[in-house]
């Protein structure tokens, strides 16, 4: 008995994600825009910091870990990011949600599907761009060959995209008590691309402030899944999966304590 309502929702979350697929594919051209921009902030930093090195920086890393982090940061960061706390805070503004309140599947499931179906799309457009990029960036891309590292690497994204999604579920709540809460996401939208390591790798970063920059949540949403596949773990792999399970534990009890004080107190027009 207990498998039907499963059965369910994997059969409406299939029929959503190809909704959300097929919806994608009409907007290919704004996509492939959306993914080569995604692509040029990484290849900007990525110059800055050979060009430093030819002018010769001592850093702790090797020219070859720089060419593999910042031509293969921005697949992670596509593949790990996540976009449902505008849209979960716009539906509960205006009432939107009241519709998803009477169906027999979860807003959730429905904010999964969008995510997943997405990235399914930019995948394709994004990873072409990389294999361009390649070819032409000096030093091309050093890669480990071992299957065990890349399901690690696997694994790592897998966990930093429950993270992502999950913080945008808490995010996106908070608009039960605040009329707008665009600008807080605003403002984790400036500070996450610094803090999970797109902009500048965190093992560049500061010996003063290294200890904050390693324990802080946005490491694992993006560099941390970086780090497993360039084998660079503070503290080792163990350790280093334990903190990312760890933040995406107590993200998960927020967004749940959240979003269930939030319905009780949810008042929109038709709730």
């Amino acid at each position: 008995m207990r498998s039907r309502p499963l059965r369910r929702h994997l059969r409406v979350f299939g029929r959503v994600l190809a909704l959300n697929i097929g919806m994608t594919f009409v907007y290919r051209g704004d996509f492939l825009l959306m993914q080569i921009g995604t692509l040029l902030t990484p290849l900007v930093s990525l110059a800055v910091w050979q060009a430093a090195l030819t002018a010769g920086a001592q850093v702790n890393v090797t020219p070859a870990f720089l060419n593999s982090y910042f031509l293969l940061v921005a697949v992670v960061n596509m593949l790990t990011s996540s976009w449902t706390a505008f849209f979960l805070a716009g539906m509960i503004r205006n009432g939107d949600l009241n519709k998803w309140l009477i169906r027999p599947t979860s807003v959730h499931l429905d904010g999964f599907a969008n995510n997943l179906g997405e990235k399914t799309i930019k995948l394709l457009l994004l990873v072409p761009l990389v294999l361009i990029m390649v070819v032409v960036v000096p030093g091309g891309l050093p890669l480990p060959a071992t299957p065990a590292r890349w399901l690690l690497f696997g694994l790592a994204i897998a966990v930093a995209m429950a993270i992502s999604y999950i913080f945008d579920i808490a995010r996106g709540s908070l608009a039960f008590w605040f009329e707008d809460v665009q600008g807080f996401n605003l403002a984790i939208s400036i500070m996450t691309p610094v803090l999970a390591g797109v902009i500048v790798p965190l093992a560049l970063m500061p010996p003063e402030i290294s200890g904050i920059t390693l324990w802080q949540p946005f490491r694992f949403m993006v560099s941390f899944p970086m780090e497993v596949l360039l084998d660079r773990v503070p503290g080792g792999l163990a350790f280093g999966f334990a903190q990312q399970l760890g933040w995406l534990l107590v993200f998960a009890a927020a967004a749940l304590l959240i979003w269930r004080r939030g319905l009780r107190s949810y008042s929109a027009v038709g709730a």
